[in-house]
């Protein structure tokens, strides 16, 4: 009996507009399949996702864990005798991916357009700039940095002790940060339900959330902080030193941020600290050496992937890359600058700048590439918990 296929050109065409433009060059003659160190005889990766990408099949690729442990190391990419880039065409099923799990998808669109450019930092601006009037009591000098971020009034809120400055950071990113919270939850349980119903897990298997926590999530974070799958990639296997130095780096800036926060917000211990002498900023100057060490290379080792034509840099690629390098050197301006007596004024714009590119990457977390860290994990995790289901079964 014969099956009518319908293919959804519109589909097709989402994917084309987030980067996988090549992807009606595929003849499906298997190669990518061939040379993928993640394909295997019962799944034919990435052959499989190019044939349900060129017929449409949304739901089948946004409920497809497989589309995740992909690393985009190229090799596919580069042994394609079409040019169909299937590396490429994973990379845009993950945005579409990101796309269709959250709210709010006009926060996508800047991410991933030239026009966030310019939207992007206008958001942040406008947020930072109600939280500086509300906390510095009206608009402080941005040409003084004793009156802006070092000046202000004082806070005596309960027990603590806040400078505006403390309290304007507090303000702004307390709320950000549990907007994003939120978010990626949602989108983390509707995702990982879509997948047990897409695998069709038996109900005796569906373990509650601290069961697979407890079982499969830390053996998950190990593979993701060894690289494992990196290391797997030939064309591109320059990619697992550098992200995986520049993930460390955002532990130890995370850690160092959630150290300040405890020091400043609870215990009163104010900044500036001297970074020469202060333990914490070393471990904060030793995270952002790491990430622009790891950015740097990663943008050196792009480009030379480029020229051999076994990686391409999309826009959402290149936007993420030049949002954490403008972080790392942002971040040591404002230790730089302020100890020269001649510049001091201007750490107050540096200043301002850092914080735009933090509230954006903390946004992206959820909107742009840099949403691959929750999504990639939480793929991972049911990789880990599926496999041990069927071995369960097979009992």
């Amino acid at each position: 009996m014969a099956i009518k296929v319908d293919p959804n050109l519109n589909v097709i065409k989402e994917i084309q507009e987030v980067g996988g433009d090549t992807l009606k060059k595929c003849y499906q003659c298997a190669t990518c399949a061939t040379v993928c160190p993640l394909s295997s005889d019962e799944a034919p990766f990435p052959r499989k996702q190019m044939i349900l990408a060129q017929w449409g099949f949304k739901d089948k690729l946004l409920n497809d864990p497989a589309v995740w442990l992909c690393h985009q190391c190229g090799d596919c990419s580069k042994y394609c005798p079409r040019g169909a880039n299937p590396g490429d065409v994973m990379a845009a099923l993950r945005l579409l991916v990101i796309k269709e799990a959250v709210p709010f998808k006009f926060l996508h669109t800047f991410y991933n357009r030239p026009l966030g450019l310019i939207v992007l930092p206008l958001i942040a601006l406008f947020f930072i700039f109600l939280g500086m009037i509300a906390t510095f009591q009206g608009m402080p000098n941005l040409f003084d940095a004793n009156s802006f971020p070092y000046g202000g009034p004082h806070y005596d809120i309960w027990i603590f002790h806040l400078p505006a400055r403390v309290l304007m950071i507090d303000v702004v990113f307390l709320p950000l940060a549990a907007f994003v919270v939120i978010i990626l939850f949602s989108a983390i349980n509707r995702m990982w339900n879509a997948y047990v119903e897409t695998y069709k897990i038996p109900q005796a298997y569906r373990y509650g959330m601290w069961t697979i926590l407890k079982t499969y999530f830390i053996p998950a974070i190990s593979e993701i902080l060894s690289h494992s799958r990196f290391v797997k990639c030939n064309a591109n296997n320059w990619r697992a030193n550098p992200h995986k130095f520049l993930l460390y780096s955002f532990i130890i800036l995370a850690l160092t941020t959630a150290i300040v926060f405890v020091m400043a917000d609870i215990l009163g211990f104010h900044t500036p600290w001297n970074p020469l002498t202060h333990p914490v900023k070393w471990l904060g100057n030793i995270g952002g050496i790491l990430l622009l060490y790891g950015i740097i290379d990663i943008m050196v080792g792009r480009s030379q992937a480029e020229a051999e034509k076994s990686l391409r840099t999309s826009y959402p690629d290149s936007f993420l890359i030049y949002l954490i390098l403008f972080l790392g050197l942002t971040g040591f301006g404002i230790e730089i600058i302020r100890s020269i007596p001649g510049l001091k004024n201007i750490t107050s714009l540096v200043y301002l700048a850092h914080l735009v590119i933090v509230f954006m990457l903390f946004l992206g977390v959820v909107y742009s590439k840099f949403a691959h860290l929750a999504f990639r994990t939480t793929a991972v995790v049911f990789d880990l918990y599926f496999k041990d289901v069927v071995q369960k079964m097979s009992k």
